[in-house]
């Protein structure tokens, strides 16, 4: 059997939540601008030197910028949106890095009465002609602008979106009926294929939830690990070994750094049970710093010294085999 390439990755989730990509209502903090542009650019030298090769990023996040909308609609991408896509992207072909794009985070997808911090574009997904305005007057513009890109390594229409599916999250904020959103996720695919030539994927919450969206299309299958959701208790190589065969590729696109409230969790132990079970790759969450109000700060950041000394093992290990 021929063992696909293992994409190790870095979650570089956001420098500012929603505001890295375009407008938004703090006015421009993208990465084109000067100052922010060199920050990154020493971030990414760095994940480079570690030996990754593709970084994890969230696009729109919430929906707070990027794009123009009206009463709800979405018109076309804001002036400076394709500017700073394509600056994160340049800075990834310089650093030979491969960029994920997370476009949607589930909080954007969630009932908007749940959140007292509403944005214009807080209510765009919530009906079907906001969902189909922005496939096709926001993404599928981009889709097109960054056609095959060297730098792209895919499309991933939503984090989590599970979260905001009634039929997964029994919670007041989860109203999205899983139907309506398989066929928009469906559509998004389809645009990913016809106008951007590169793979598209979704990032799941958990592992069991793959099987799921088997049939979108999708290029690969992601999902996200964490021990503490870990209902069985059984452990990321057993869980992967549960999993039923799967007829595209299997990605981990969030992997804990470490767990604060699992003390036995091993970074360096998962991704070796990622790469011996044949995985197309892991990408650890994250690379930045949380911040102290976010709610992942039990789980830390990237040791570089740790990634560098699994990366060297694991590839000294892979060319004895």
């Amino acid at each position: 059997m021929t063992r696909l390439p293992f994409y190790l990755g870095v979650n570089y989730p956001w420098a500012n939540y929603g505001e890295d990509f375009g407008v938004g209502s703090a006015g421009h903090r993208g990465i084109s601008r000067l100052e922010m542009n060199s920050i990154v650019a020493k971030e990414f030298a760095r994940i480079r030197d570690c030996g990754v090769n593709a970084v994890r990023w969230f696009l729109f996040a919430d929906g707070r910028g990027g794009f123009i909308s009206e009463k709800d609609i979405p018109r076309r991408p804001d002036e400076l949106l394709f500017r700073d896509v394509r600056a994160a992207l340049e800075l990834a072909r310089r650093f030979n890095l491969k960029m994920c794009f997370s476009l949607m985070d589930y909080l954007w997808l969630q009932d908007p009465a749940g959140y007292l911090d509403s944005h214009p574009n807080r209510k765009v997904l919530q009906f079907a002609a906001g969902r189909e305005a922005f496939l096709h007057r926001v993404l599928i513009p981009m889709f097109h602008e960054f056609r095959e890109h060297p730098a792209l390594f895919a499309w991933e229409i939503a984090n989590e979106r599970e979260w905001a599916i009634r039929e997964f999250h029994h919670k007041p904020t989860a109203k999205m009926h899983f139907a309506d959103f398989r066929a928009f996720a469906a559509e998004v695919a389809q645009a990913v294929h016809e106008f951007a030539g590169v793979p598209a994927t979704l990032g799941s919450a958990r592992l069991d939830w793959v099987r799921a969206w088997s049939e979108l299309g999708l290029d690969f299958y992601q999902a996200h690990y964490y021990p503490a959701q870990d209902q069985c208790k059984s452990g990321l190589a057993k869980q992967l070994a549960a999993l039923p065969p799967l007829e595209k590729p299997l990605w981990l696109g969030e992997l804990p750094a470490r767990d604060a409230t699992t003390p036995d969790y091993s970074l360096e132990q998962s991704l070796t049970e990622c790469r011996d079970a044949g995985l197309l790759g892991a990408a650890i969450w994250r690379w930045t710093e949380p911040e102290q109000s976010g709610t992942d700060l039990h789980l830390g950041h990237v040791d570089p010294q740790i990634l560098q000394a699994w990366n060297s093992f694991s590839r000294s290990r892979s060319a004895t085999v």
